[in-house]
């Protein structure tokens, strides 16, 4: 494998990456409604009823008594990604189903007789709760069907984090005992203000491991999962998280289902078994996550919750510089600095593989034309060619493989570094300089007036991924054409045009990356290309 097949290898690779993650499109929700048992099925449009408003410095949430469900879960930090300027901040809004009646957090009594707990109007213990930093408050929902059958949803939030504690509880006061199940559901669609939906995705962790699936196939995949034990269940994009956690000391364990919406989300339901003798009193944890997905706050609601953000197979490298990154950015202030500062430590800590690399190319280069008298020499004698070939590569000690592993090596790091700048809280928003006032977001000098296809909004002139390209196009001038074949070297001077074309909707944080590593792989080119000064008779 000579360097030219690695490059177009590697190319192959990135570009189908890329393909994968900004230019297809989610899934198509399916053609009819979707199949959700009757049980819990979506209740019929609900009646004016009492809200209440739940405010600590991380969000703000609003439930209704009418089932006791949330209405809105507004982050507080986080504010959704501006398509127009002049519109005021709005903040991410993890409640989105687009319809009002199939709200999250529903609570459904599958049991004869049983009351529709989905529409059960609820009494609240207070209008609203404010909480300070530190603080911990209760709000509780409280249900009594009249004819045997006691209710009462307890919540508990903390102002520091984001999980919160939920336990329902069960009465029963009549003479009939109540078997059957409960059911807690978690419906959500794609977040408000974040992505567009090519992360939106299902997620749970099993044995400490992270699965994940798309809408359409969540269904099938976690029922293949059947009865092993989960952490957490949830729904994801790139950034944040909506996650029911099961009680993980409950006598019994819980059963899950996914159920494919017809707006493109997920209905996610945990599912109890209830036996309730007449007198008896049950009681349920139905904790919930919603929130970012920030390292600190998912390392301290716990429950393996850290799992959500994934960094791929090359986890043992993208961690280590995730933390660099953020060691680099208490010092510099400023992640497009931290990027170009860590984009440097590693082109050092590769150097010696990379200028191997390029010193291999060179030689291989000096070959051609020896290489292409022996092929005129040979023709179709295959043996006598790869013979003659080998011995000029042992004569003038020369790999045919010297450009291509050390390139090789140092795919992980890329990856590795890619992953990071793809899925890092930190730099949803982070300004860098001048126009690119979000690293996370694709970069865009000015706004146009009209549309552009393929392009994500808004519609300005892409300015770093420009230099990018022209930089990516120095560098295929500076490389070797070590098969010595024009017509290869015609079509590899394609591929910064199509890179251009394929970073143009990337985050600005991973353009920096690659054009500053090509800046500086072109100056260490530049100091390996240089003529050699020493007499010829020395080299």
């Amino acid at each position: 494998m000579d360097s030219r097949s690695f490059w177009i290898f590697s190319i192959a690779l990135v570009l189908v990456l890329a393909w994968s993650h900004f230019f297809s499109e989610p899934p198509p929700p399916p053609a009819g409604p979707a199949r959700v048992p009757a049980a819990e099925a979506p209740p019929s449009p609900e009646p004016e009823t009492a809200q209440v408003t739940v405010r600590t410095p991380k969000f703000t949430a609003i439930f209704d008594e009418r089932g006791g469900r949330l209405v809105s879960f507004k982050l507080r930090d986080y504010q959704k990604r501006k398509l127009d300027p002049s519109r005021p901040d709005e903040n991410v809004e993890l409640v989105t189903q687009p319809d009002p009646s199939d709200r999250p957090l529903r609570l459904t009594l599958e049991a004869a007789g049983a009351p529709a707990l989905e529409e059960a109007p609820f009494l609240a213990d207070r209008q609203g709760l404010d909480l300070s930093a530190g603080e911990t408050g209760q709000l509780k929902f409280t249900y009594d069907q009249g004819q045997g059958l006691a209710v009462v949803k307890t919540l508990t939030f903390t102002a520091d984090t984001f999980l919160v504690r939920q336990e329902v509880t069960l009465v029963n006061e009549g003479q009939a005992a109540w078997e059957g199940r409960l059911i807690h559901r978690l419906n959500s669609a794609p977040f408000s203000g974040a992505q567009g939906g090519r992360y939106d995705e299902m997620g749970a962790v099993s044995g400490r491991k992270l699965m994940t699936a798309s809408a359409k196939d969540a269904p099938a995949d976690l029922e293949k999962k059947g009865g092993r034990p989960l952490s957490w269940l949830g729904y994801m994009d790139q950034y944040f998280l909506t996650a029911l956690v099961p009680d993980q000391e409950a006598a019994d364990s819980p059963a899950f289902r996914a159920i494919r919406q017809d707006h493109g989300g997920l209905a996610l339901a945990e599912i109890r078994p209830l036996k309730l003798a007449p007198g008896a009193r049950a009681g349920f944890n139905f904790d919930f996550y919603y929130g970012p997905k920030s390292r600190g706050d998912l390392l301290a609601a716990g429950h393996d919750l850290s799992l959500s953000v994934d960094m791929g197979w090359f986890t043992f490298l993208a961690a280590p510089l995730a933390a660099l990154l953020r060691f680099v950015h208490g010092w510099a202030g400023n992640y497009g600095v931290a990027i170009i500062i860590v984009t440097i430590l590693i082109k050092i800590i590769l150097w010696p593989l990379t200028a191997k690399s390029y010193r291999s190319m060179k030689a291989m280069q000096k070959l051609q034309p020896k290489i292409l008298k022996i092929r005129e020499k040979y023709g179709d004698d295959r043996e006598a060619l790869n013979r003659e070939i080998m011995q000029l590569y042992k004569t003038f000690k020369v790999s045919p493989l010297g450009g291509c592993l050390p390139m090789l090596l140092q795919i992980p790091f890329f990856i590795a570094f890619y992953r990071v700048l793809d899925s890092l809280l930190e730099l949803r928003g982070a300004p860098f300089v001048l126009w690119i006032s979000d690293l996370a977001a694709p970069e865009r000098l000015g706004s146009l007036d009209f549309t552009i296809p393929l392009f994500e909004p808004p519609t300005g002139l892409p300015v770093l991924t420009i230099l990018m390209g022209l930089s990516m196009f120095i560098q295929q001038k500076m490389t070797p054409n070590t098969m010595g074949d024009p017509i290869q070297a015609k079509v590899m001077m394609l591929m910064p045009l199509l890179f251009t074309f394929i970073l143009i909707n990337m985050p600005a944080g991973l353009v920096l990356y690659w054009l500053v590593n090509n800046i500086l792989s072109i100056g260490q080119q530049t100091l390996i290309n240089r003529p050699d000064k020493r007499p010829a008779e020395a080299t």
